[in-house]
């Protein structure tokens, strides 16, 4: 309360007066706080808030080969598009995993096969995937790859979800055989009389929405996948065939990932790596690039010839120079990693002077001492014929630069890939570049190099060795699995020794994305898992 007190006409406050005075001044303080915080408020500079933006789960992809009909029809890869899905598949270490079949089991006598397959799964027209499909699926493929699965005696639907297998002999490389892509689940309306694919309906997270061949191919999710709703929409793959396009559109920001093999080049690693928004990936894949010898006409019909040939490559040299040293030399035609079943005993081959010794014992000399080897009056002049993809022009200059140097002139001829295809298996080649992808050790040596092989006679080998042929039969019927190692890392030798090829490198893929590009894993097998990627969110 106010107390006064009058004296000589003045009138004093007293008791609360240093209360009040102080209160005043507390209040008049804050006051002009506020006032002068209202003042300056607009001359300082707040932090702001963080919000997340949503971004389109859209991806725009590029790659070097058109993704739709690799295997014929509309039967686009699956390992690049996801539209289909395999029995059992391969996983990131090179091992079978299981895909559409969660089990399995093989009889002792190795005859037959049962597969108990996944619950709940439906083709992208609405059709139940089971073992009725999953036997029908396997009866068309049989029509057009007939003994690819071995030689069948039955396929029968045990019960809706459980599939059989019988052989008229065991069959060891089955479950190998079985995640090839070619061998993909696919609805009774997808396929033609003759068991091609030219209906897209798989099971996979992704279905087709369009197809422009030789242009793009536009995948939509599968809101009904088994394994999860992706978190992407749409995709878009671009094929884009020229290296320089694809490497300066991912700089751009008009696609947002390379993938596929030898979707980076080497040479354009470095420029990609100084670029902050882009990531570059690489992977050793199962993949190798191998010089194949036609081994039915002179000179590489002689042994000594070949395995001087092979002397004189240097792969080191190759690695470094030719693929900015990104790649693996090896010794095996199987690629490193493939651990399981590469034969880590045989090493690289580099020795000048024994190629050079080598092609005297063949009766090669220079006797006219212009550097160029020759017998019976013949220079040793050989053609390399080659497709213009990448790497094999780079690879062919190397390797023209190196049998120089020990006598042999090489002439490079680049043909368009179907004319090269159509030259080597019509043996019209003393030399070609090829790749080998590993599908397991029967498809890979018995294909290859058995004298009845597909792929022996098909990409111009045309070898013959006995014992390979005899190992190579073996090996299909061998059902315990070290015995069967064992029975393939003596082929690898054989080769190694015989030299019907010779290994250039193990390929290391190379993928670049943009760096909102979240969840891509590379495979060795080249599978993308567009189910786990997506893109980040815009802060």
């Amino acid at each position: 309360m106010y107390v006064y007190r009058i004296t000589n006409q003045k009138i004093f406050i007293t008791a609360n007066l240093k209360t009040i005075i102080m209160r005043n001044k507390t209040i008049s303080l804050v006051m002009c706080i506020l006032m002068l915080s209202t003042m300056f408020s607009g001359c300082i500079e707040q932090p702001a808030e963080e919000v997340e933006v949503e971004v389109p789960q859209e991806v725009v992809a590029g790659l070097g080969r058109d993704a739709g009909g690799v295997y014929g029809g509309a039967h686009h890869h699956p390992p690049l598009t996801r539209l289909f899905e395999m029995l059992v598949t391969t996983g990131f270490e090179s091992e079978v995993v299981p895909q559409l079949a969660t089990s399995w089991e093989v009889s002792d006598d190795g005859l037959t096969w049962t597969f108990y397959l996944r619950k709940g799964v439906y083709f992208h027209d609405g059709t139940p995937f089971n073992a009725e499909a999953a036997k029908f699926a396997l009866e068309m493929h049989n029509i057009r790859r007939p003994g690819h699965l071995g030689p069948i005696a039955s396929l029968t639907a045990i019960d809706g979800y459980t599939l059989q297998i019988i052989h008229t002999e065991p069959f060891a490389p089955l479950l190998h055989q079985l995640t090839w892509p070619l061998f993909s689940m696919a609805s009774l309306a997808a396929f033609d009389e003759k068991g091609v694919i030219v209906n897209p309906i798989g099971t996979g997270p992704f279905k087709e929405e369009e197809w422009i061949p030789g242009e793009r191919l536009v995948l939509v999710r599968n809101e009904d996948y088994w394994g999860g709703t992706p978190k992407l929409e749409r995709i878009t793959l671009m094929h884009i065939p020229d290296d320089i396009t694809r490497a300066m559109s991912l700089e751009a920001g008009e696609i947002a990932m390379i993938i596929d093999v030898g979707g980076v080049p080497p040479e354009y690693v470095k420029v990609l790596e100084n670029n902050p928004e882009i990531d570059v990936l690489t992977k050793p894949i199962t993949t190798v690039r191998y010089l194949i010898f036609n081994n039915q006409r002179p000179p590489f019909d002689d042994v000594k010839v070949r395995q001087a040939v092979q002397w004189g490559i240097d792969q080191e040299s190759i690695v470094k120079f030719g693929l900015e040293g990104i790649g693996v030399p090896l010794g095996s035609i199987v690629a490193p990693a493939v651990v399981e079943w590469n034969n880590p005993d045989i090493m690289v081959k580099y020795n000048v002077g024994m190629a050079k010794q080598l092609l005297n014992e063949a009766g090669w000399a220079d006797t006219d001492g212009d550097g160029i080897l020759d017998k019976n009056g013949e220079e040793f002049r050989v053609v390399l014929v080659i497709s213009p993809c990448w790497p094999a022009p780079t690879l062919a200059e190397i390797i023209q630069g190196q049998l120089r140097e020990i006598g042999i002139i090489v002439e490079i001829q680049v043909l368009e890939h179907g004319a090269w295809r159509d030259a080597i298996r019509a043996g019209e080649h003393d030399m070609t570049i090829h790749a080998l992808s590993f599908i397991g050790p029967h498809n890979a040596l018995y294909r290859s190099f058995h004298s009845e092989g597909d792929l022996n006679l098909g990409r111009g080998t045309f070898f013959n060795n006995s014992r390979v042929n005899e190992l190579a039969e073996l090996g299909k019927v061998t059902m315990n699995h070290d015995e069967r190692r064992q029975i393939y890392l003596e082929v690898q030798e054989i080769i190694a020794e015989e030299s019907p090829v010779v290994p250039i490198f193990g390929e290391v893929m190379i993928n670049a994305v943009r760096d909102d590009i979240r969840g891509y894993k590379l495979h060795p097998w080249f599978v993308v898992n567009w189910e786990d990627i997506y893109v980040a969110s815009e802060q």
